[in-house]
């Protein structure tokens, strides 16, 4: 019986819950649909005390703050005042400070004050992280000496071990270290694709330096599909983007089996000069000179190479291209002043 009474009370506040989500979503519809700011200022002002959840204060504050700031941080600053104990509003009215040094110092200072906020944690760390990714431009070792933050934060990991924005940090802070597999056990923890696409140059570089063309083939797709949607990135544009960190990873590691077939299946490369230069030595060093006999006439046909870098392949490869069926073709279109005998 006493089971049954759990299970229902918790079928109840599931439902609850499921209703209070709703009611808030329905809600900030509202405010995005009133007919005039006044309206949905008088709303947004109304609804602000009856909720203590952290994620619809935020999404609140972000929408007056967006058109009236002065006057939404000077609400949240006085809600600070009035609640000086609850670290909810100290954290919300941090969020609108415009110094970001003040802003950092003082939610370091949330976080130690109150350890179990998760909300203190998170803004020191995207102001923290921000400085890091700066300083590491500029510096040799950006994390001597940042004993005092790095505790915070390894703290705030502890109690929140599961979070990305912890994942991510913790995945910069070792990739500057150069503790790469650390990093790279960071990375594949991360779920929120946001994180992973704000900061997809520094992962996309990563992973080349690292030589991981699994975990490249993993992340990568996803991040530049996202970048794709979000306007970033042209569609047309994303095979190459892909293609620049792979292609190298695979001559790194000398992989020339996959870099051959992954060229192969994408032939559109190949009308780029660099990945059929590329493909051109795989051919040579294969000793495949019919093959690149007829590689070198159609990249030439297509525009892939110019009349000068077609004349450097026959004269690297002369001796074995001038056995070719279309070596007289290929030094006439590459205009060669000197010229072997006709075949016979």
């Amino acid at each position: 019986m006493f089971a049954k009474r759990i299970l229902l009370m918790l079928t109840l506040l599931c439902i609850c819950l499921t209703i209070q989500g709703r009611n808030f979503e329905e809600f900030r519809q509202e405010l995005l649909t009133a007919p005039d700011w006044k309206t949905a200022k008088t709303k947004l002002i109304a609804y602000l005390p009856t909720t203590t959840n952290v994620e619809e204060l935020r999404e609140l504050q972000s929408i007056w703050q967006s058109v009236e700031p002065d006057a939404c941080r000077e609400y949240f600053i006085e809600l600070q005042k009035k609640n000086p104990n609850m670290p909810v509003y100290a954290y919300l009215a941090l969020r609108l400070e415009p110094d970001e040094t003040l802003q950092m110092n003082a939610a370091e200072e949330l976080c130690r004050k109150y350890p179990d906020f998760y909300w203190g944690y998170r803004l020191f760390l995207v102001d923290y992280m921000t400085w890091l990714l700066n300083a590491e431009l500029e510096l040799t070792n950006p994390l001597q000496n940042q004993e005092s933050a790095l505790k915070i934060i390894d703290e705030g990991y502890k109690r929140f071990p599961e979070d990305d924005y912890f994942h991510i940090f913790q995945f910069h802070r070792h990739r500057i270290q150069k503790n790469y597999a650390l990093a790279e056990a960071e990375l594949t923890q991360i779920k929120d694709r946001n994180l992973l696409t704000a900061n997809w140059m520094r992962i996309k570089y990563f992973l080349v330096q690292n030589k991981n063309a699994t975990l490249y083939k993993t992340l990568m797709p996803n991040l530049l599909s996202d970048l794709i949607k979000n306007g970033q990135l042209a569609s047309a544009d994303s095979i190459y983007s892909f293609a620049e960190g792979y292609v190298e990873i695979l001559q790194e590691t000398e992989n020339k089996i996959e870099l051959e077939q992954y060229l192969v299946q994408n032939p559109i490369l190949l009308k780029s000069y660099p990945y059929f230069d590329v493909y051109a030595g795989i051919l040579a060093n294969k000793k495949e000179w019919k093959t690149l006999d007829k590689c070198l006439l159609n990249a030439f046909d297509s525009g892939a190479i110019t009349k000068e870098q077609l004349n450097n392949y026959l004269t690297n490869w002369e001796d074995e291209l001038s056995k070719c069926q279309n070596w007289i073709t290929l030094q006439a279109k590459a205009e060669l002043d000197n010229k072997l005998p006709e075949q016979k």
